[in-house]
């Protein structure tokens, strides 16, 4: 027993004996920093800074961006993040081949050049069905995701499609109501084999053209060979376009009636010779005669 006290007492004696460290100048031994210590301060204050740096480390981690690289942390967030983007980015690409699509054949028309069957099977020949594919490597249950999205949506289009050829349909043109977009002369007829898919019509400077039916402005700009162009999307997939005018009295986006004054007869662009207007209307992307459907 009086060992054991010994061995106890000799063991608190170390705890609490006292040093001094020192940090000297080797050439000149002049004392820099001392400070005194006992070996129980020492302990101390090791378990104080583990604690410390363990709080802080821990509070990195979990406030900051490092966390996504611990292993196994945050992995379902971000595989339901990364099928999220997917999602979204495929429904992005749909668009834009759907607008670079609608954009080329409305550009076509603008420019008087028409598609035929040979035409359109060249360019289907040219495409690659690969080329809009993301490489990337997909996992079986973002598979099934796209499966089960792909099936939802096939299900909603079929129910949009028996709905609407149901409630509704397109009229033929002769049972339409066009109003003239002007009275004039007719100067120049529709000769789709020579590229004018319109008809020429021949009016006093100054004279306000107006808008055949009612719809919304789809274009209102200039082109080189057309100078200021309108073009407006009517009702039963009708588009009407008002050619080489000297100024424009609408914007793209903007509603008009039938009959409401839309641009001012001009000269403007390559394609003409003198102050007239330059009328096409077209249907489901065919031009058409506007004589046998307007009287002038």
């Amino acid at each position: 027993m009086p060992s054991e006290n010994h061995k106890e007492h000799s063991l608190k004696d170390n705890l609490k004996k006292s040093y001094r460290f020192i940090l000297q100048r080797k050439e000149t031994f002049e004392e820099k920093i001392s400070f005194n210590f006992t070996i129980w301060q020492a302990i101390a204050s090791g378990i104080l800074t583990f604690i410390l740096l363990t709080i802080s480390i821990g509070s990195l981690i979990i406030f900051t961006p490092l966390k996504k690289m611990v292993p196994g942390y945050g992995e379902l967030a971000q595989y339901e993040e990364i099928t999220s983007l997917n999602k979204e980015l495929d429904e992005l690409e749909q668009q834009l081949i759907a607008q670079k699509t609608y954009t080329t054949r409305f550009m076509n028309m603008l420019r008087d050049s028409v598609e035929n069957e040979e035409s359109v099977k060249k360019q289907q020949k040219n495409v690659d069905p690969q080329e809009h594919i993301l490489s990337v490597k997909k996992v079986k249950e973002d598979a099934e995701l796209r499966n089960e999205i792909a099936e939802e949506k096939n299900q909603k289009k079929e129910a949009l499609l028996a709905k609407s050829s149901s409630e509704s349909r397109v009229l033929p043109l002769n049972k339409l109501y066009f109003i003239p977009p002007l009275k004039g002369r007719l100067s120049g007829s529709f000769m789709p084999e020579k590229k004018h898919l319109g008809v020429d019509l021949v009016a006093p400077k100054n004279t306000p053209i107006k808008t055949v039916m009612d719809g919304f402005v789809i274009v209102a700009d200039w082109t080189m060979e057309s100078g200021q162009t309108i073009g407006i999307q009517h009702q039963n997939n009708i588009i009407t376009f008002y050619k080489h005018n000297s100024s424009l009295l609408k914007k793209q986006g903007d509603f008009v009636k039938a009959g409401e004054a839309i641009a001012i007869i001009g000269n403007t662009g390559t394609h003409t010779d003198g102050p007239h207007l330059h009328f096409e209307l077209w249907q489901d992307g065919k031009a058409l005669n506007p004589v046998d459907y307007i009287q002038f």
